[in-house]
């Protein structure tokens, strides 16, 4: 066997031998990092173990001391959401006063009458529909009244 064999077998046995080796740059990077955490949960078990309660008890308050400094935040962080909220929707609100103008301005360039104008032009047939249902009224009565006189 010649020393490039040699080379390529040391090189698939080491491979094979630490998976770590086969991956490539950002899988590995996750894989190790992956690996320390179980590796630090292992060791905080095996420290817990060791120390019994007393480090449970430790553990258990710099909890608490987490979660008050949490609990503080929290409002905080609930008054900058409705903030945001009320912020988003004059935003909002001013997006579609803009959109609203600006599509009504097209329309009129095209000549298109707009939601008003059509109202507009609705109530003023309404309005002679009216009038003339009104005028055949009249004249109806008249013709029956002139017809009653004749009698």
């Amino acid at each position: 066997m010649s020393d490039r064999d040699e080379h390529q077998d040391s090189e698939q046995h080491d491979e094979r031998g630490h998976p770590l080796r086969a991956l490539s740059g950002a899988s590995r990077d996750l894989r190790k990092y992956t690996h320390q955490i179980w590796l630090a949960g292992l060791g905080a078990y095996a420290r817990a173990e060791e120390e019994g309660s007393g480090f449970f008890d430790a553990l258990v308050e710099a909890g608490r001391e987490v979660e008050r400094r949490a609990k503080e935040k929290t409002p905080r962080v609930g008054d900058i959401k409705e903030r945001v909220r009320h912020h988003t929707g004059e935003t909002i609100d001013r997006m579609e006063k803009a959109f609203d103008d600006r599509l009504g301005k097209a329309l009129s360039r095209l000549g298109i009458p707009n939601k008003r104008e059509v109202d507009a032009l609705r109530q003023r047939v309404q309005e002679l529909t009216d009038a003339l249902d009104h005028m055949e009224e009249d004249e109806q009565d008249g013709q029956n009244g002139g017809q009653d006189d004749s009698r």
